[in-house]
């Protein structure tokens, strides 16, 4: 890997898919270079090529890469140039598709290695393109000058501050004093919000305390106009009435209530059935899965076998008599068979078949009267069994039948004592009513009723504001305000001392910049306020760049690119685009190569480069 380049120039730039160049196009470039021809031609293109190739960007750090490549095409774009140490690179980069790819001298290369060979791209920019610094980077073209200028010792800051704004710093000491401020003024913030959150407390709790010494004051009226009234009420209620037989009447519901609440409820007798149907139900279960023995089993398993084994004998006769022939030997008597003993050793054979067979016939006719036996003794079994089941499932269904009459049984004399009890508690509650009543009306009762709920309910009221009332005077929290507010005074001064401090440094930093005609604000007052505030803003010869033509702006961008070049050690080239708005640069004399692009009315694209060693002598290339 090369090592970092401080200076070069560009030779050449071949380029294909990559804006209005579809097709490969390639330039030569020397020291001066006028970049000519008419509008839509290229000019600019040239300039956002350069800028691609170095740092993967347009001429003014635009990103968008769909805004370079020509449509349905991948692009290229190679880059040849000499170093300070006149050692010749060559540069690729390009696209297919979403991948790209970058070349150094054949070997391939990241953008981050690129970015430490050559410098950071918003610097590349603030120097190629003499309107990036202002139009693009605006405010944070200081942070970009604070990086590249040198640094400014505390102590040299602090010996320009005035003594109380010393004072206060050295009682908070920092490593950053952007941090500090930036952790003061959320402070300064919580300990505003914990002032308002305090008075809105105040307050809130000033306003509910008058509004409940306001309701406390109506309630004790509508309290003692309720007890005049109950008062009034109850002298009706009780003048010339005696009750007493109504009082002996409740004594007797009384004890007849408390009677009926300890008596015990009626509970259903089924024990004994309960008891008799798990015995029937058991046995129902073992008649169910009762299963047929049959005597008869022994006797036809030996009829079987007999009848099986003279089968088997009477197959195996049959079969030596069909095999037999002379010379054969029987395979019953083992003698040879000839010619003349055959006739009467097949008789013997068939002798024996037919003997067999009348055995086998007598012993399958007792066989069969043994399985006849078994079916009629298996069908009695089975209508004995279905005849069990039947009476057991009787007998569970009226035992069920019984426990339920006694569990309704028991049912109703409950229900009848629950109608007793709830009629002798609705006749007390009536006799509690006559009496309480008295001498009064029904409406004066009922009036009488409401009256005492009332008084009730506005004693509890009373008693609850009156609790509130105190609890709000104990609550006033206007003890720390007064601390609160000295903390925020305090912390107020120490932003403003530190906002002195990042401004001396600043005025440090940048007093030192050797500038023709531009010059830097950094401070501004507030219209409205009069407040001074920390700013970042060009002026040409004295004059808002925002008022500026486009040629002042040119010359202001071409001061700060030659600034950085300064300030950083680098002499890279620099692009001048609309050229014929800039006639004369009077302000500052580019120090490396240099590239300006200019509108000629009806021409191609050419570049006309100029030898630095010999002035006015010039090369056309295309």
């Amino acid at each position: 890997m090369i090592k970092a380049i401080k200076e070069f120039e560009i030779t050449s730039l071949k380029l294909s898919g990559f804006k209005c160049f579809a097709e490969e196009r390639s330039f030569t470039f020397g020291h001066m270079n006028a970049i000519l021809g008419h509008n839509a031609q290229g000019k600019s293109t040239i300039a956002d090529a350069i800028s691609f190739a170095i740092a993967g960007v347009s001429f003014f750090g635009g990103t968008r890469l769909d805004r370079l490549h020509t449509p349905g095409k991948d692009i290229y774009v190679e880059l040849q140039f000499v170093d300070g140490e006149k050692e010749s690179h060559r540069l690729i980069r390009q696209r297919c598709g979403d991948k790209t790819d970058i070349f150094l001298d054949g070997l391939p290369i990241t953008q981050k290695e690129i970015n430490s060979i050559f410098v950071e791209r918003d610097l590349f920019l603030s120097v190629f393109n003499p309107l990036y610094f202002i139009e693009v980077l605006g405010n944070k073209g200081r942070d970009l000058f604070e990086r590249y200028t040198p640094d400014i010792s505390h102590e040299s800051v602090m010996e320009h501050l005035s003594e109380n704004s010393r004072s206060i710093l050295a009682q908070h000491p920092f490593h950053s004093p952007e941090a500090l401020c930036k952790r003061t003024r959320e402070e300064i913030r919580q300990l505003e919000q914990t002032m308002i959150y305090r008075q809105g407390q105040n307050d809130q709790i000033i306003s509910q305390k008058a509004q409940s010494e306001q309701r406390l004051v109506e309630r004790k009226a509508a309290l003692e106009e309720c007890r005049a009234r109950a008062q009034e009420l109850d002298a009706i209620r009780t003048n010339g009435f005696d009750g007493s037989d109504l009082k002996e009447k409740l004594a007797g519901l009384y004890a007849r209530y408390e009677e009926l609440i300890h008596e015990q409820a009626s509970i259903p007798q089924t024990a004994e059935l309960d008891k008799q149907f798990r015995s029937l139900t058991q046995k129902l279960e073992q008649r169910r899965a009762a299963v047929y023995q049959s005597q008869y089993a022994q006797a036809l398993s030996d009829a079987q076998k007999k009848v099986n084994a003279l089968g088997m004998e009477l197959n195996r006769h049959r079969k030596v008599l069909a095999g037999l022939q002379p010379g054969v030997r029987c395979g019953m008597c083992y003698q040879v068979v000839t010619e003349d003993t055959l006739p009467a050793v097949k008789r013997e054979f068939e002798a024996a078949i037919r003997n067999i067979c009348l055995q086998g016939k007598e012993q399958a006719g007792q066989l069969q009267e043994l399985q006849e036996l078994d079916a009629k003794a298996k069908a009695v079994f089975e209508s004995y069994r279905s005849q069990d089941i039947a009476s057991y499932e009787q007998s569970l269904a009226e035992l069920d039948q019984q426990r339920k009459q006694a569990v309704n049984s028991a049912a109703k004399q409950n229900a009848l004592r629950q109608k007793e009890l709830s009629s002798v508690r609705e006749e007390i509650q009536n006799l509690e009513m006559d009496l309480e009543a008295g001498m009064l009306s029904p409406e004066q009762a009922a009036e009488l009723d409401m009256a005492k709920q009332r008084i009730q309910t506005l004693e509890t009221e009373i008693e609850v504001l009156t609790e509130q009332i105190e609890k709000a005077s104990e609550l006033r929290q206007e003890e720390g305000a007064e601390d609160i507010q000295t903390a925020i005074s305090e912390k107020k001064e120490l932003l403003t001392a530190l906002s002195l401090y990042i401004s001396e440094r600043v005025r440090q930093r940048f007093s030192g910049l050797e500038l023709n005609r531009v010059s830097i604000s950094l401070y501004e007052a507030a219209k409205t306020t009069d407040e001074v505030k920390d700013v970042f803003k060009l002026n040409y010869e004295d004059r808002p760049y925002i008022c500026l033509s486009l040629s002042e702006k040119i010359k202001t961008g071409l001061e700060v690119s030659e600034l950085l070049k300064k300030l950083t050690g680098i002499n890279y080239p620099v692009f001048i685009d609309n050229g014929e708005s800039v006639p004369v640069i009077d302000n500052v004399k580019p120090s490396g190569q240099v590239f300006a692009a200019q509108v000629v009315n009806n021409e191609q694209l050419r570049v006309v480069t100029l030898d630095k060693n010999a002035e006015g002598r010039s090369t056309q290339a295309a």
